[in-house]
């Protein structure tokens, strides 16, 4: 592989990793870390085993989430008139492409003419990358003080390994144990071929699959407001991350019948945590992957889930059509109870849902839109969106969605207010701008209704949130950031609007250096919050060393008013967290990489203290004491 296709994106790349995870990640909350951290994962794959940009299919770049359609036909465009890139210089010539996209794209990519490809064999070149992480808490909770509270010791550990090469083939494992369980009780394994004749790729253990616009099978591409809304599901992908609900377990396959026409299949079978009613009925779905108790212990894994399912995909001049449909049993009975907000969820053994999904891209202009239909309660889905580039400077887009109350998939994963594709109608209108040099404007108003009564809810309701955001580069060093973010939401019968401001100055020097200044304001039915943050970051490139920090100072009026802030974490990982009260937090990480990048060694020290009580969280996390440190360690090995 040539030398510009270093998987580390640094400064002779145009970006680095550090960066694109802290812009990208910004607007991340607390509820969404876990669907954010595989998401994170599955990007890094990338970014270590970069495309090359004049080989790289449509199917191949749809997984950079900062790509739209549109721009993807151009990138393909100029290729097809110019011929191959030299270099990811030439990006600047393609005219949706704008600077921020270009700088993203250099940690992804590389340019190098076909016939220079080195030739590989199925199993050639094989890699081995290691991974362990250590997490120590300087603390006791409750929990790990009483009998009847954790069984396990409070460490968390866990254990990745990968093996295969960026071409045909890929194999991996992963284990893990959560603080207060006894044993490693969370495991998975997957191996996947890719590209072998007529096989376009297939896993066998854990994967997660995707199609359409996510309104049937949506659980490969991470979804927010803030990123331009939507794209294409990317089909069947390897599980990498950790999460332990989020994937399917057996086998999958897509086939290229044709240029134009592609077969998926699968067929998954796992057991899942669960409550359980009296008579042996599930009451609830866990998610949360905790077993730490005796009761936490008795939910797991009791109930068993078969799915079966497909894709079938036709593309042709930017017009894609494609039907996706499944078939689920549990081996127990769903009963979610008789509350008013759970009466529309699924009840009994067997469910099933199909879709079909549609689009066209042409130039400047593309238009998507898919329409799902479940057996659960026979209910009706539809999502349409259209994005309108203008020019390289301006983009358009619009997200109509309508999830019937009636409505329910598993594994549905598109566009909501709401974690679940059910129960909400609404209107998104996004628009991305750089009206001026420098200056990068994002700005969305989405309106949406429930029509059923949600949780703490006797009528349906509807909410209208407004995003306003604006970063400015004063120079080459220097970039300011200003938002404004406007909510109003009805929650236990009564509407609360939540005003949320945020106020950066990001300052870097010749790319040693960085600081970044930030202040949060949260308004909320007459309660206050705010927050105060440094961090800092230093690159000592003779050292091999990048040592981070944060420092961070708040004080809300109560947990209403609540303010989330993102956080230095370990390679790979997103940490967030919301911060009520009145304290202070620090953070200090360091890690180390060898010149030939084999070995990676971290260290992370976080210390939190209250400043207005005596003891911090509830039930059996409770610590009793104001201050909280936790020690985390990573290694990582590649060969």
């Amino acid at each position: 592989m040539a030398q510009n296709s270093s998987p580390l994106g640094e400064a002779g790349r145009g970006a680095s990793w550090d960066d694109f995870v802290e812009e990208y990640t910004s607007d991340v909350e607390r509820a969404e870390e876990e669907d954010l951290q595989l998401h994170l994962q599955e990007l890094k794959e990338l970014s270590e085993h970069p495309l090359n940009i004049n080989t790289a299919s449509v199917e191949d770049l749809l997984q950079l989430p900062f790509l739209s359609e549109a721009q993807i036909e151009q990138i393909h465009a100029y290729i097809y008139l110019h011929g191959q890139m030299q270099t990811l210089a030439e990006l600047r010539l393609v005219p949706l492409i704008d600077e921020a996209t270009r700088r993203r794209l250099s940690l992804f990519v590389y340019a190098q003419p076909e016939q220079q490809e080195e030739k590989k064999s199925l199993f050639s070149r094989l890699r081995h990358d290691f991974s362990t992480r250590l997490d120590i808490p300087l603390y006791y909770r409750v929990g790990q003080q009483q009998e009847k509270g954790y069984r396990g010791d409070p460490l968390y550990h866990r254990i990745r390994y990968q093996l295969g090469n960026s071409k045909h083939f890929q194999a991996g494992l992963r284990v893990e144990k959560d603080a207060g369980e006894r044993f490693y009780d969370s495991y998975g394994a997957y191996a996947m071929l890719h590209d072998v004749g007529i096989l376009d790729k297939a896993i066998v253990g854990d994967f997660r699959i995707g199609f359409g616009e996510g309104l049937v099978l949506g659980g490969s591409i991470w979804n927010s407001k803030s990123t331009p809304p939507l794209k294409t599901q990317g089909g069947i992908r390897p599980m990498t991350g950790m999460d332990e609900t989020n994937f399917l377990r057996g086998a999958a396959v897509t086939l290229s019948l044709s240029k134009h026409l592609k077969l998926s299949a699968f067929g998954s079978y796992r057991k899942r945590d669960a409550t359980l009613t009296s008579e042996g009925e599930v009451q609830t779905l866990r998610t949360d992957g905790y077993h730490r108790t005796a009761s936490e212990w008795e939910r797991r894994r009791n109930v068993g889930s078969t799915v079966l399912g497909g894709n079938l995909a036709w593309y042709s001049k930017g017009f894609h059509l494609g039907t996706t449909g499944y078939w689920q049993k549990f081996s127990r009975p769903l009963n979610p109870g008789s509350q008013q907000y759970r009466a529309i969820y699924p009840k009994g053994n067997a469910f099933g849902a199909v879709g079909v999904n549609y689009g066209y891209t042409r130039y400047r202009l593309s238009f998507a839109g898919e329409a799902a239909y479940s057996s659960a309660a026979d209910g009706f889905a539809t999502i349409n969106r259209a994005s309108w580039s203008i020019s390289r400077r301006y983009t358009l887009s619009a997200v109509q969605r309508f999830y019937a109350y009636q409505y329910y998939s598993f594994y549905a994963s598109s566009l909501a207010e709401n974690s679940n594709a059910q129960n909400e109608s609404g209107v998104l209108v996004h628009l991305q701008a750089e009206p001026l040099a420098g200056l990068q404007v994002t700005a969305y108003f989405d309106f949406f209704h429930h029509p059923w009564p949600r949780y703490r809810m006797t009528h349906s309701s509807t909410g209208q949130e407004l995003f306003v955001q604006g970063s400015y580069a004063l120079s080459a060093r220097h970039t300011l950031l200003a938002r404004y973010q406007l909510k109003r939401k009805e929650n236990g019968d009564r509407m609360e609007p939540h005003h949320r401001i945020k106020l950066g100055w990001t300052c870097e020097s010749a790319g040693r250096w960085r600081f970044q200044t930030t202040g949060f304001y949260h308004n909320v039915l007459g309660f206050n919050g705010f927050l105060l943050s440094q961090n800092a970051r230093c690159v000592l490139q003779k050292l091999n060393l990048t040592l981070s920090g944060q420092l961070a100072y708040f004080n809300t009026d109560d947990y209403l008013s609540r303010i989330y802030l993102q956080s230095p974490a370990l390679y790979s990982s997103v940490s967030s967290a919301s911060y009520s009260g009145h304290g202070m937090l620090c953070i200090l990480t360091c890690r180390w990489q060898s010149k030939n990048r084999r070995w990676m060694l971290e260290g992370r020290y976080s210390l939190l203290r209250y400043f207005d009580r005596d003891e911090q969280g509830t039930a059996l996390q409770r610590i009793l004491s104001p201050w909280k440190n936790d020690l985390s360690f990573q290694t990582r090995i590649k060969l």
